[in-house]
């Protein structure tokens, strides 16, 4: 039996989508993705989701959401035009743009942002427990050793270090 999905109580125009739906006539796989598009927003998002449900569905729908985006992160493995990181920028670029006017929506796309960020952070849990075993032998103080080091630097002193990396190369192709 299907869910009854509640209606918004924005107006939805005709051709508008209510719920999530397969977009199997999309190019890329990035754009077949049930949350990415404009069936909810005016411009195209990689957070399309309708702000309906409340806060406790917005968190099931958060959670189901990044899960969608690692099953993409899977399924597009060794494809060098996935835009992984990419792409997870523009999710949260767009959830953090989602204009909720009600009091429903805005408690949704709460719920929705701490669904997405709960599973985010089982996962990272999970993979630094089990794939991080390389950060054991790095001592704390040489992570805060390099922030500092970063913090130091400015964009024309490492533009001026690429460039003269680039001309000693070019000098050694040369010879």
């Amino acid at each position: 039996m299907k869910a009854v999905i509640p209606k918004s109580p924005r107006r939805v125009p005709k051709r508008k989508q209510i719920g999530l739906r397969e977009k199997p006539e999309q190019a890329s796989a990035w754009d077949r993705l049930p949350f990415v598009g404009r069936d909810h927003s005016k411009h195209h998002s990689s957070w399309d989701v309708p702000l309906s449900g409340g806060y406790f569905a917005g968190i099931d729908v958060g959670k189901l959401v990044f899960r969608m985006y690692l099953k993409y992160v899977r399924d597009e493995q060794g494809n060098p035009l996935a835009l992984i990181s990419t792409h997870l920028t523009g999710m949260l670029h767009s959830l953090e743009n989602r204009n909720p006017v009600t009091k429903e929506e805005k408690d949704s796309v709460s719920g929705q942002r701490v669904g997405f960020f709960s599973e985010l952070s089982t996962w990272v849990e999970a993979s630094a427990c089990r794939l991080g075993s390389s950060l054991d032998a790095i001592p704390h103080r040489s992570f805060m050793q390099s922030a500092n080091e970063a913090l130091q630097r400015d964009d024309a002193s490492l533009m001026a270090a690429i460039e003269v990396a680039a001309r000693k190369k070019k000098a050694e192709a040369s010879q």
